[in-house]
């Protein structure tokens, strides 16, 4: 195998695996002296940019955005894709959000919080949105048309739609349609779990680390 193409199957699977890692992490990291943690740290990732485990939340974002912004494609749109992504992480990680308790100035800007908050969500709106068009339309081009490039293709576009979906879903969760959820369920952070599971699935068939859809055994 060339090198070129082991370290492409090398960086999609590190993005497959930092971004599977990051809503767990950011989790269970979290409860390592939670009593000393903001109010609902627990509710998102970017949450947790006040809590213990804010170094795992700005530690794998920083390191996917690396990731990203090494990872050129096919063409200019895988190109174009993962320098949006790129952008989406570290603009969650430089422009924190708002949680209850927060003080009035955040991040490395020192910004105001509502002007950083309003940066963060544009940013984490570009990154979701980024993931579920690369995955559900550029994933599946190609020109191969045989029986495991039509099996990965649906993995792609099941992943793609979660991603979607739940980003609706996401979004829908200040209205009365989900006024149904406890407050203390952390409903953002489970939605961005299912993303970024779905994110890392269909990138971990990209990087051919399940074998049973690669066109060719991979050796060792």
């Amino acid at each position: 195998m060339k090198e070129e193409v082991k370290n492409y199957l090398f960086l999609r699977k590190m993005l497959g695996i930092l971004c599977g890692l990051l809503a767990p992490c950011c989790l269970l990291f979290g409860l390592i002296g939670a009593e000393h943690n903001m109010e609902g740290w627990y509710m998102s990732i970017s949450a947790t940019y006040y809590a213990s485990s804010k170094v795992c939340m700005i530690g794998l974002l920083f390191t996917a955005s690396v990731f990203f912004l090494c990872y050129t494609g096919y063409d200019w749109r895988d190109r174009v894709m993962s320098i949006l992504q790129a952008l989406g992480c570290m603009g969650v990680v430089f422009f924190p959000c708002s949680v209850p308790g927060a003080p009035e100035t955040v991040g490395i800007f020192d910004l105001p919080i509502s002007v950083s908050h309003t940066i963060h969500m544009t940013c984490a709106t570009v990154l979701f949105a980024s993931f579920a068009i690369n995955i559900f339309f550029l994933f599946t081009l190609g020109n191969i048309k045989n029986e495991k490039k039509r099996q990965r293709n649906l993995v792609y576009r099941i992943c793609g739609i979660v991603i979607f979906a739940f980003s609706i879903i996401l979004a829908l969760h200040a209205t009365p349609l989900f006024s149904w959820v406890p407050e203390w369920f952390p409903y953002t952070w489970f939605c961005e779990f299912i993303m970024l599971t779905a994110f890392s699935v269909a990138w971990l068939v990209k990087s051919e680390s399940i074998r049973k859809l690669n066109d060719v055994e991979l050796n060792g």
